[in-house]
């Protein structure tokens, strides 16, 4: 700790102090340095001012979390006994959201540890993404069997992040993406189609009434982000049924206008995402559509209160980017949600997920857009751990903080004052899916490490994609880097050792397929024979990996869920005994031929010599056992 500490008067602050991660005093650099705290203007631009001198370090502060990102700084600094350093906030409100509803819910001590990271960041939001997975009094089956929180949970995290100044927002929804709600008997009457509410219907109402008023309830934040999203087919089910056609465009604006006014007698502003109000415009009926244009009778119906966010992962076009922005600008309250790629994948993408915020969070600035975060998405399972993350949460502060694009110098240094960790750890893990041959002009970035592990042994729907391309090279490359980076990080490392271990599974399965079809076609038993003896191999990898990744999971979110991947482990373990089995059956000439191999390759995911025509949701297309 500091030998001593001024200016707090505060002690929910001087507890949030003591309790930051152990990394941060290791070594006892700051036990000779007096701290002295004082406040700037409330109205002024700067966001903090540090001078160092003769072991007395003063610290000005206009917001809490300035404060708290001030000490990241000067951990950065250990050492000097002189220094000065400033800085504004180009971005007010800069955080990251974490996605709670797709199979894997983080357990609320791991969502402690995330935001002792991000006050250290200079992050100023968490968005709780929870479609379903928070306690509503009356309703014992919202939710049920997906590992949510309760109320006092998510009331206990809000204070936590409020000693920090971290404000914890909501992100539900009341429109579209409920299939998890509407699957049961007790909400058939409020189902317009298997994921849709049934707007108009007055029972409809009373469960958001109850979801706004709980969230309400929960956090300080006034404001509530309500989806709204991708609710295509809104108006066709049982909503055309009573209420006979109708435009979806009507239905939507009608619907907005009844969840406003309940979020307005909750004390709640609401946010939503854009994309359908912006395809109802758009001749074209496209979100991304440069040439639309915002309909002015559709502006008019949204409320004036009411924050449209800009949602894209994906797009890399300056040009697009800045003209989306302006867009949303000109509508009104603007938020741009942008990516921290781990959507349907074990790793988040680094270079895919720079190479698109770097542009998009230059044009939040230029439009002085006042809220932006990144958003961590687990389609399809939930097999990527958070942690990963924690570098792009980096990105994302840095990028609030600064007029200019981040070096990875920069970043790299302030990543290791805010957790203890190295970049590079990251960015080798982020290898399982910036393969090579990833094709640099696709707007989709590929996620072979999912679809790679996944696929049949014998009926690998991806085989015909992985000609000449060596992918069982870079893994091989991948798995050495991370084993030197395990060692390193110690038990610091702890995250990495599901990349480890799926880097050396796909290191042996990621060719195998394409072998044994070419083994199988040119009648090569002897090829065929070593071919066989890898999947023993694999066979006790993928085991291991299995147990890592269950102990990982157990360690940070809620058990439920995990079933969905036992579900997968337990198949892809299954499938590789019958391989080794079938192939042995006919190595020994008790089957003349093979079926699973004499059917053709063909591709799937390939274009010319680059992977990357999308993200593959591998279980939606090979088998249904995803429930994310």
């Amino acid at each position: 700790m500091f030998r001593e500490i001024r200016g707090i008067e505060e002690e929910t602050i001087l507890c949030a102090m003591d309790r930051l991660p152990s990394f941060y005093f290791k070594g006892g650099w700051a036990e000779e340095i007096c701290v002295e705290f004082y406040h700037l203007p409330a109205s002024g631009v700067e966001a903090l001012q540090m001078t160092m001198e003769a072991g007395k370090c003063r610290i000005g502060y206009r917001e809490k979390i300035h404060l708290f990102r001030a000490l990241g700084i000067l951990r950065e600094n250990a050492g000097k006994t002189e220094f000065s350093y400033g800085e504004k906030m180009y971005i007010p409100q800069m955080g990251v959201m974490i996605d709670a509803s797709r199979n894997s819910v983080p357990n609320p001590a791991f969502i402690r540890s995330a935001l002792d990271h991000m006050a250290l960041m200079g992050l100023n939001c968490l968005i709780l993404y929870m479609e379903d997975v928070y306690e509503l009094e009356g309703e014992p089956r919202f939710g049920y069997m997906r590992g949510g929180y309760t109320q006092e949970q998510l009331r206990q995290l809000d204070d936590y992040a409020y000693q920090y100044g971290i404000s914890i927002i909501a992100s539900i929804q009341v429109l579209g993406h409920l299939e998890k709600v509407l699957r049961f008997p007790e909400y058939a009457s409020l189902q317009d189609s298997s994921s849709c509410l049934l707007v108009g219907e007055e029972k409809t109402y009373g469960l958001i009434e109850k979801m706004l008023r709980t969230v309400g309830q929960c956090f300080r934040s006034r404001m509530v982000i309500v989806g709204m999203d991708e609710t295509h087919g809104l108006g066709e089910g049982r909503y055309r049924q009573k209420n006979g056609p109708r435009r979806p465009l009507d239905i939507f604006l009608d619907h907005l206008q009844q969840v406003h006014a309940l979020a307005r007698e909750n004390g709640l502003k609401i946010a939503l995402y854009s994309d359908m109000l912006f395809a109802y415009s758009s001749p074209r009926h496209a979100y991304l559509d440069p040439q639309g244009e915002p309909d002015p009778l559709i502006c008019a119906r949204i409320p004036e209160d009411a924050s449209l966010i800009y949602w894209d992962y994906y797009s890399r076009d300056p040009a697009l980017l800045e003209g989306m922005m302006k867009k949303h600008r000109d509508m009104g309250n603007a938020v741009y949600a942008g990516p921290l790629l781990s959507v349907s994948s074990f790793c988040v993408n680094y270079p895919y997920t720079i190479q698109t915020a770097e542009p998009a969070l230059r044009a939040v600035k230029k439009y002085q857009i006042p809220m932006a975060y990144g958003c961590m998405w687990h389609d399809d399972g939930g097999e990527c751990c958070d942690w990963l993350g924690l570098l792009g949460m980096q990105y994302y502060a840095e990028s609030a903080y600064s007029e200019d694009v981040i070096s990875q110098e920069a970043l790299e240094a302030r990543f290791a004052a805010c957790t203890g960790l190295c970049a590079r750890w990251f960015m080798d893990a982020a290898l399982l899916d910036a393969v090579p041959c990833s094709n640099p002009e696709n707007r989709w970035p590929p996620n072979p490490s999912k679809y790679l592990l996944w696929q049949d042994p014998l009926e690998g729907l991806f085989d015909g994609d992985l000609g000449g391309l060596g992918l069982d090279e870079h893994y091989g490359k991948t798995a050495q880097l991370l084993e030197e980076d395990v060692e390193k990080a110690g038990e610091e490392g702890w995250f990495l050792q599901v990349p480890l271990l799926l880097a050396r599974v796909l290191h042996l399965k990621a060719a195998l397929g394409e072998r044994l079809h070419l083994h199988y076609k040119d009648k090569d038993s002897e090829a065929l024979q070593k071919d066989g003896e890898q999947f023993a191999e694999l066979l006790d990898l993928a085991k291991r990996l299995r147990t890592a990744h269950r102990h990982q999971w157990m360690n940070t979110c809620s058990p439920f869920g995990w079933s969905r991947l036992d579900l997968r482990y337990g198949g892809l373990i299954a499938r590789l005994e019958t391989a080794g089995y079938r192939l042995g059956e006919y190595l020994e000439g008790r089957l003349s031929e093979l079926p699973e191999l004499e059917a053709a390759r063909y591709r799937k995911d390939r274009s010319g010599q680059f992977l990357g025509r999308g993200i593959w949701k591998t279980y939606g297309e090979i088998a249904t056992l995803s429930d994310g």
